[in-house]
C-alpha cells in the first residue's frame, strides 16, 4: 500500500514538472515573438520615417507649382530629394526642381548645380544622360558659354544613348563650334556628319549655310539653302529660309537677285509686313550701289 501511494506520488511530482517545462516554453516562445514583432516595428519605422516627409514635402512643392509660387516650390523639392531613399522618386523631384530654376526663375546658377547632382548621383543612365544634355542647352542657350557648352557636349558624346540622341547630340556640337568663332570646324564637324545616316539632314543643311555665310562662301550658301527647299519647302517656309536667301544675295551685294528672289516667293512669305520692309530697303540699296546705272547724283 505504501509503495503504491509513493508512486501515485511520484507521479504526480512528474506531472507537475511536466506541466511546468510546458509553461516555461510557451512563455518563452511568447517573449520571442514579442521581442520579433517589436523588432519588426522598429525597423519598418526606422527604414521608412523619411520617405513619408519626403512625399509630403513633394506633395507640398506640387501645390505651391499649382499656385505660382515656384521659389518655394523649388525649396521644397530639394528639401525633398535630400529626405528620399528610393533612387527614382529621388531624381524625379531634382529633375522638376531643376527645370524650375531653369525655365521658372531663371536661376541658371541653380539649375547647373541640380543637374550635376542628378549626374552624380541618379541610378537611371537615361536620367543622366537628359541632366547631361539639359546642362550643356543652359550654357549653350542661357549663358551663352560656347566654350563650356562644347566641353558638355563633347562628353554627351561619348555616352552609348542611341542613333536619334547621337545625332541630336553632334548637331549641338556643331552649333557651338559656330558660336563660339570655329566656322571652319564646325563645318568640318558638320561634312563629317554628312557621311553617316542622319534621320533628318534638313537642322545640318541649315546651319552650314549659315556657317558658309559667316565665311564669305556666299555661292556655297545659297546652294545648301536650295537644297533644303527642294528636299522640304514646307520646311523652309517654317524657318523663314526665304528671307534668309535673301540676306546672303545681300551680303554678296547683289541687290538685284535678293530683290527678284524675294518677290518671286513673296506668297510664302508670313510676315508680310518684315517682306515689305526688305524690298524697300534692297531697293534703296539697289539704286545708291556704286557704279549702278541708276545711281542718284
Amino acid at each position: 500500500m505504501t509503495k503504491i501511494k509513493l508512486v501515485k506520488k511520484f507521479t504526480k511530482l512528474q506531472n507537475k514538472k511536466l506541466q511546468s517545462n510546458r509553461l516555461f516554453f510557451k512563455t518563452a516562445a511568447l517573449v520571442k515573438s514579442t521581442a520579433v514583432f517589436i523588432l519588426t516595428v522598429t525597423v519598418v519605422f526606422s527604414t521608412s520615417g523619411c520617405t513619408p516627409q519626403a512625399e509630403k514635402l513633394y506633395d507640398e512643392a506640387y501645390k505651391e507649382i499649382e499656385s505660382g509660387h515656384f521659389r518655394i516650390a523649388l525649396n521644397l523639392l530639394e528639401r525633398s530629394a535630400d529626405l528620399e531613399k528610393n533612387d527614382k522618386k529621388k531624381t524625379k523631384a531634382l529633375t522638376e526642381a531643376a527645370r524650375i530654376s531653369r525655365f521658372e526663375i531663371q536661376d541658371f546658377d541653380r539649375a547647373l548645380r541640380i543637374y550635376r547632382q542628378i549626374i552624380l548621383k541618379s541610378q537611371d543612365p537615361r536620367s543622366r544622360f537628359n541632366a547631361q544634355d539639359s546642362l550643356a542647352e543652359v550654357y549653350l542657350e542661357n549663358l551663352q558659354n560656347y566654350q563650356q557648352a562644347l566641353k558638355e557636349l563633347l562628353i554627351l558624346e561619348q555616352l552609348d544613348v542611341g542613333a536619334e540622341l547621337k545625332e541630336k547630340t553632334k548637331f549641338k556640337i556643331a552649333q557651338a563650334q559656330y558660336l563660339s568663332g570655329n566656322a571652319t570646324a564646325s563645318l568640318e564637324y558638320i561634312d563629317a556628319a554628312f557621311k553617316m545616316t542622319l534621320a533628318d539632314k534638313r537642322p545640318f543643311l541649315k546651319l552650314k549655310a549659315q556657317v558658309l555665310l559667316s565665311l564669305k562662301k556666299y555661292d556655297e550658301a545659297l546652294t545648301a539653302y536650295e537644297e533644303i527647299r527642294r528636299m522640304d519647302d514646307r520646311y523652309f517656309a517654317q524657318e523663314n529660309l526665304f528671307i534668309a536667301t535673301s540676306i546672303v544675295y545681300e551680303e554678296k551685294e547683289d541687290y538685284s537677285s535678293a530683290t527678284s528672289y524675294l518677290e518671286k516667293y513673296q506668297d510664302e512669305i508670313e510676315d508680310k509686313s518684315y517682306y515689305e520692309l526688305r524690298i524697300k530697303r534692297l531697293k534703296e540699296k539697289l539704286i545708291n550701289k556704286p557704279l549702278f546705272k541708276g545711281r542718284r547724283k
